[in-house]
């Protein structure tokens, strides 16, 4: 209990260290998959007000629901030192942490897809066209 319970603590410590410091600089300058959008949006879409207010939204809800996640996989991963350091081996808590891991990047890629399909939710049928095309080429393009 006691070691679940210190595992616990250092994993929080973990995760808010990580979430206020990365320290992979090549990381923290990445462009974010809402920044790329806007851009493209600015670049290629002409919004109307409305359209912009309502992905202003989109955006806000988008950003909050991926750093909870991204907070999730922070201790996640501190779960998963800790439980392989308990052992280091697959044991049944490693095997647990690594399935948690699993469900919060999937979590993740959904969430993705969602943003980019309530984006297009919020455009017309011809912006819709612009929009299809350019987020295929980003993905294709962002594809190793």
């Amino acid at each position: 209990l006691i070691t679940a319970l210190v595992a616990a603590l250092f994993g929080f410590a973990g995760a808010e260290l990580g979430l206020r410091h990365d320290p992979n600089p090549s990381e923290a300058s990445k462009v974010t998959l809402n920044d790329t959008i806007n851009r493209l949006l600015e670049r290629d879409v002409r919004l109307a007000p409305a359209q912009k207010t309502a992905i202003d939204a989109i955006n806000a809800r988008y950003t909050r629901q991926r750093n909870g996640l991204m907070a999730n996989l922070y201790m996640a991963r501190a779960q998963l030192g800790g439980a392989f350091s308990e052992n280091m081996s697959l044991s049944d808590p490693t095997k647990e942490a690594i399935s948690n891991m699993q469900a919060i990047v999937g979590a993740l890629q959904t969430l993705t897809i969602s943003y980019i399909v309530d984006i297009r939710g919020q455009l017309t049928p011809d912006q819709r066209h612009i929009y299809d095309q350019k987020v295929v080429e980003m993905l294709m393009r962002d594809t190793p």
